[in-house]
């Protein structure tokens, strides 16, 4: 026995006790479960060695611990119900819910940590219509990630991609947000191309984005990818400042149920759910989604409406403005994928418009029972993808508030698109395709008016794309497209060049070459609609007329004797007439002057006539027009050349950097809609002397006042006695249309960051400059006559943010602070100056521990209710404050 141990004494143990304790152990072993797996990184497969894993159940953490250098855990628990939370400092939390515990069984889980490279670096498919990683793609593509989505509450899909650098977002309405990149932004803008799972989700006649009338929910979103910059030679037409595309979530991927309920200030209500199912193989899944919002809209009164309905009481609809919101969505999904490199894809989705007020560039209008409506199926197999769908629109009982009319539009527009890829070598890889778009546009003659029969429009394009690796640190990428539009003489070619130079990995340089164009749309050739109207007297005044610029464009007549040698058309009267007013001095001062006739016999070329035209930027109503009217060419299409240096940047798999530098040449860039038909006014000065020399006798014999001869010329001076019109056209409405205002250059530059500063704390803000926010082509220092084009959005914008967000707690806090500059807005009848804001926007959220299917979600959106008009035209915009809470299954 060694020197200094001493056995103590020990009690007998008899075989009865020993034979007990046999007996008891199995049992109290027996209740315990294992849960084991191995961690990996989704990039590589590679092991993720050191990760903390933690089992929890509803009363707190059952059991922890930390992967070994093969990625490998294995927990022993309970038996019971528990979620599985695995962190790693430089990837993304990972969360496994509904884990099932089985005394005596061992539940296996493979674990995939998304590293923070992948986070910051996500696959995309907008930029190249192929998939690649962000860093590699050839044009400036930012991406909202789903848990970015899931994270806020939000009325609207646009409202997740506000903050993208590049955006221009104009909030007007609760639900309703316009989205343009780069500026040229209004409330019917066309120059950011709208996709949703590949399908143009724009309105089938007017291409309008109306995000709030697309039917994906939040709940269904995968994620937006924002590429910036002319896309045509891959999109076509209409992408001529980038492509917003939101991508769903296939039920085979993702199966499982989600609801959710919110509610909040002014009254705002909104319930979605998403529901998806997949068979055990993972071959074929179905899904169903829906969505209700109603609410009280913000408020704002348009005089215009104020002033039609006080002079036509009678129509109880102007400018009978209903604020109050509410929309119904839904959508149905099915998806077969008889191996991996094969799919087949049916969906169907459908919004009704209950009530909302919209803003267009002819006024406001009510939206009543509009429903718009898709229906698409896609197919995938290896290298091809095929497609075709359909988009509808029924818009109800809808009307324009100015002048009570109803805005009929059964419109539907058909695709049909194909696009094969294929390897050329071992560095180079191939995608062509074509693209078939039919526009029926069906209005019922409300809308197209006299072109109601003769406004479809078919496009066609095809396309080819080069992607070769020159070096290894070297691509090149270089696409042409050839695009042929019926009502277009010409066809369009749309080329692209770039070089992508990776010189380390993570550090990616691009020069980049694009053209793209913006065709005529349906309602810049066709339009043909009353926007409001001028009374003068009974049986004599003027409607206000939004037209098309047609497909032959507008010349005007002359007629020797009128101003300039122009024609006019006089209410109630045939034909044309030179353009005098003298020529109705005489019914004219039986008006106003009744008795005084012998007086004032028509005074010929004693008095002078003026033209003047109809003004929307408020003051004068009717300024001098020293021009007069100007042949109206037939509609070109916009073509911008843009050249662009860009870098993007991921240090550290921790610090995304980005920025891009463009400069773009627009030829024929169309400008808004605008009053081009000038009125024919009596020259003020003659009309006064001509006046006040025939009733002198009466002023000085004391039977008129000098005020009342004041008066009477003040009144014939404010008379439009007649409209210079198009020699086609046969009434005397003045008449807004579009015209081609020449060529002109800007230039621009954004720059983005984002940081993980670690697993739950992340920062991240951008800044977008553009040279210009108006070309004042006339040079008068204001950005408002028909020869100016405003961008309708800031030189200057920029955000920052800041995100926590724990899963172990379950916590969540979101604050993001945006700056957004004052510009001048010309946007058809809206017109003026759009001062500049600021906004914070906070969100909190908390993931129940007793009910970890369960989070709660509090967003306040101007939080310090900053009140704002983000357009003309639009509501005063203030705080909302929504509080959600939602469940998955």
């Amino acid at each position: 026995m060694p020197r200094g141990v001493r056995l103590k004494a020990v009690r007998p143990i008899s075989l009865l006790a020993v034979l007990a304790g046999l007996s008891i152990a199995p049992p109290l072993f027996a209740q315990e479960g294992t849960v084991s797996g191995t961690v990996i990184s989704s990039l590589d497969g590679t092991a993720v060695g050191r990760a903390a894993v933690e089992l929890h159940a509803a009363e707190g953490v059952g059991a922890e611990g930390v992967t070994d250098e093969q990625g490998r855990f294995r927990l022993q628990v309970a038996e019971g119900s528990y979620w599985l939370l695995i962190s790693q400092f430089g990837y993304g939390t990972q969360r496994i819910e509904d884990i099932l515990v089985v005394a005596g069984e061992t539940v296996a889980l493979p674990v995939s940590l998304v590293p923070n490279a992948l986070i910051l670096n996500p696959i995309v498919v907008s930029s190249s219509r192929q998939a690649q990683p962000a860093l590699e793609a050839p044009t400036a593509t930012s991406v909202v990630r789903e848990e970015d989505i899931a994270s806020r509450v939000a009325l609207s899909t646009a409202h997740h991609a506000m903050s993208v650098p590049g955006v221009d977002a104009a909030q007007s309405g609760m639900m309703r947000t316009s989205l343009v990149t780069r500026g040229f932004n209004d409330p019917f803008s066309v120059s950011l191309l709208l996709l949703t799972d590949n399908r143009y989700a724009a309105l089938p006649s007017t291409r309008l984005n109306a995000f709030y009338m697309v039917p994906t929910t939040d709940l269904d979103i995968d994620r937006i990818e924002v590429s910036l910059g002319p896309a045509s030679a891959l999109y076509g037409p209409n992408a001529t400042n980038g492509v917003l595309h939101m991508i769903t979530k296939s039920p085979i991927d993702d199966p499982g149920s989600t609801v959710s309920f919110a509610g909040g200030e002014r009254s705002a209500i909104q319930g979605m759910f998403r529901t998806a199912w997949a068979d055990e193989d993972r071959k074929f899944g179905v899904k169903f989604s829906g969505q209700y919002i109603s609410g009280d809209d913000w408020t704002w009164i348009d005089p215009a409406e104020v002033a039609a309905a006080e002079a036509d009481p009678t129509n109880a609809r102007i400018g009978a403005t209903d604020f109050h919101s509410e929309r119904w969505s839904g959508e149905a999904r099915l998806d077969y994928r008889p191996d991996d490199d094969s799919e087949l894809s049916g969906s169907f989705g459908a919004t009704r418009i209950e009530k909302q007020t919209e803003v267009s560039a002819a006024g406001r209008s009510i939206v009543d029972g509009w429903t718009y409506s898709y229906a698409q199926l896609r197919f995938r197999k290896d290298n091809l993808f095929a497609q075709v769908f359909g988009n509808f629109s029924d818009s109800g009982d809808s009307y324009f508030l100015r002048t009570g009319l109803p805005a009929v539009d059964n419109s539907r527009a058909f695709v049909a698109q194909i696009q094969h890829g294929a390897d050329i070598g071992d560095r180079s890889h191939l995608t062509y395709g074509v693209d078939f778009q039919r526009s029926d546009t069906r209005t019922g003659g409300t809308i197209t008016g006299r072109y109601e029969d003769d406004d479809t429009v078919d496009e066609i394009g095809a396309y080819v794309q080069d992607v070769s690796d020159i070096t290894d640190h070297v691509q090149f990428v270089g696409a042409l497209r050839f695009d042929s539009h019926n009502r277009l003489e010409d066809p369009v070619w749309s080329p692209r060049l770039g070089l992508v130079v990776t010189p380390t990995d993570g550090h990616v340089f691009r020069a980049t070459f694009n053209r793209a164009f913006r065709t005529p749309a349906v309602l810049d050739l066709f339009l043909d609609l009353v926007s409001g109207s001028i009374p003068i007297a009974p049986g004599f005044g003027y409607d206000i007329r939004a037209v098309g610029a047609s497909e032959n464009g507008y010349t005007f007549d002359e007629c020797p004797g009128g101003v300039n040698n122009a024609c006019m058309r006089v209410p109630g009267v045939e034909g044309q007439l030179p353009a005098d007013a003298t020529l109705l001095w005489d019914q004219f001062i039986a008006a106003l002057a009744p008795g005084l006739e012998s007086f004032l016999p028509n005074p010929g070329s004693q008095v002078s006539s003026v033209l003047r035209r109809l003004s929307l930027a408020g003051g004068d109503p009717f300024p001098l027009d020293p021009v007069g009217a100007r042949q109206i060419d037939p509609l070109r299409p916009r073509i911008d050349n843009t050249y662009e240096l860009g870098y993007k940047g991921l240090i550290d798999d921790r610090l995304l950097l980005s920025t891009s530098v463009y400069y773009q040449q627009i030829k024929d860039f169309v400008g808004p809609i605008t009053v081009e038909t000038p009125n024919v006014f009596l020259d003020p000065a003659s009309t006064a002397a001509y006046v006040n020399a025939q009733l002198e006798p009466l002023v000085s014999g004391g039977q008129l006042t000098q005020g009342d001869v004041d008066a009477l010329v003040g009144g014939l001076a404010s008379i439009p006695f007649g409209t210079v019109t198009p020699s086609v056209w046969d009434a005397a409405d003045i008449l807004l249309t579009y015209r081609n205002l020449g060529d002109v250059n800007l230039w621009g530059f954004e720059v983005g960051a984002e940081y993980i500063a670690s697993p739950t704390l992340t920062f991240g803000g951008s800044l977008s400059h553009v040279s210009e926010d108006c070309f004042d082509l006339d040079e008068d220092g204001a950005c408002f006559s028909p020869e100016d084009r405003a961008l309708n959005s800031p030189k200057w914008k920029g955000q920052v943010m800041g995100r926590y967000h724990d899963e172990s707690s379950g916590l969540l806090g979101e604050a993001r602070a945006r700056l957004i500059g004052g510009f001048p807005q010309a946007a058809g009848v809206f017109v003026g100056d759009v001062d500049s804001y600021s906004l914070v926007d906070l969100t909190v959220g908390y993931r129940f521990q007793r009910f970890p299917n369960a989070t709660l979600t509090l967003t306040a959106s101007n939080v310090f209710d900053d009140r704002h008009f983000p357009m003309i035209g639009a509501a005063e915009i203030g705080r909302l404050v929504m509080l959600r809470l939602r469940y998955d299954f």
